[in-house]
C-alpha cells in the first residue's frame, strides 16, 4: 500500500516539473523571440540560448513541481527526459510538424540537468522537512 502511494507522489512531482518547466520555457521562449526580433542578433546565438532556456526551465520547474523528498536522481532523470519529449511534441506541433528536427543535444542534456536538479530539489526539501 505505502508503495503504491509512493509512486502516486512520485508520478505527480514529475507532471508538476514538466508542466512547470514547459510553461517556463513558452515564457523564455517569447522573451527570447521578442529580444531576436528587437535586437536583430545573428542566427548562431539561437541555438544556444534555446539549449540554456531548456535547462533553466528544467531546473526551475524540478525545483517548484517536487514535494517528496526521495528518489531526487530518478525523477529528476524521468522529468528532464519527459519534458524534452512533451516540448519536441509541443513546438513541432506549433510549425505544423513541418521542418521538425529531434535534438541528440536535448536527449543527452535535459535528463542529465533534470538529475541535477532532482538531487538539488530532494536535498533542499529534506533540510527544510528537518
Amino acid at each position: 500500500m505505502e508503495k503504491s502511494v509512493n509512486l502516486k507522489g512520485n508520478i505527480a512531482d514529475i507532471l508538476r516539473a514538466v508542466l512547470f518547466s514547459t510553461l517556463i520555457s513558452l515564457g523564455l521562449v517569447l522573451i527570447f523571440a521578442l529580444i531576436i526580433k528587437f535586437a536583430s542578433l545573428p542566427s548562431n546565438v539561437i541555438l544556444p540560448v534555446n539549449i540554456a532556456i531548456k535547462i533553466v526551465s528544467v531546473f526551475i520547474g524540478i525545483l517548484l513541481g517536487f514535494k517528496n523528498a526521495e528518489n531526487g536522481l530518478l525523477k529528476g532523470a524521468v522529468s528532464g527526459l519527459v519534458y524534452m519529449l512533451f516540448t519536441f511534441f509541443i513546438f513541432a506541433a506549433l510549425s505544423g510538424f513541418k521542418d521538425v528536427k529531434f535534438s541528440w543535444i536535448d536527449l543527452i542534456t535535459l535528463p542529465i540537468a533534470g538529475a541535477i536538479s532532482g538531487i538539488i530539489a530532494v536535498n533542499i526539501r529534506a533540510r527544510r522537512a528537518r
